[in-house]
């Protein structure tokens, strides 16, 4: 009796240390301030907002700087969390750090902004894309939205996705939205090339593992 409970301890440690093994050996968790937009994304003369990260961090320094564009971000960063969001990340890259803490897609100068979330499975990251983020809602697949590529046209990885061009109220603007695993990432530049804002899409795509 007393071998057998030995094998059965020497099985349980042997199980324990087989598990911790494999556990060591997972893939970390994206980080979404990893993979959001970086001022080496676009051109020289664009500099990263300093509040640039955690949008929780974000959110309190938004509270200093300016609370309406607080009080606009964060029912919408509370909302995400209710469908299933577990940690993101806004970041802001100006040509003029005047525009820095304003509302997304707003400010003088060029700028591109991206909010990169993080949600707790792939299903519930690819309802997010459906229903859209911050406004910019994802169109039904039969609807024909003029200046707007989808899927592999968009030239990030998988199919939900879309990028959209307009010019609104003299300012151009590129929107893109999309999802792969579990994370979703929206993309908002005004006044930026569009060459230049579609090559910062691709490097933040080039970052989601």
């Amino acid at each position: 009796m007393r071998w057998h409970w030995c094998v059965v301890g020497a099985t349980a440690l042997a199980w324990l240390a087989f598990a911790a093994c494999d556990l060591s050996g997972a893939p970390p968790l994206p980080n979404p301030s990893a993979i959001s937009l970086q001022a080496g994304d676009l051109p020289a003369d664009f500099q990263r907002c300093p509040a640039s990260g955690d949008i929780d961090r974000y959110l309190t320094t938004l509270q200093r700087s300016n609370p309406a564009a607080r009080d606009e971000l964060a029912p919408a960063w509370r909302d995400l969390q209710r469908h299933g969001a577990s940690v993101a990340a806004i970041a802001m890259v100006v040509q003029q750090l005047a525009a820095c803490g304003g509302r997304v897609g707003t400010g003088p100068g060029a700028s591109a902004t991206t909010l990169v979330v993080r949600f707790r499975s792939e299903e519930m990251a690819s309802a997010a894309y459906e229903r859209g983020m911050l406004g910019f809602n994802t169109p039904s697949a039969d609807e024909d939205v003029p200046d707007m590529a989808r899927g592999i046209a968009t030239g990030v990885v998988g199919r939900n996705a879309w990028v959209l061009e307009r010019s609104v109220d003299g300012r151009s603007l590129l929107v893109g939205l999309w999802q792969r695993h579990t994370i979703a990432v929206l993309f908002v530049a005004v006044d930026v090339d569009p060459l230049h804002a579609k090559q910062a899409i691709a490097a933040v795509d080039r970052r989601i593992p």
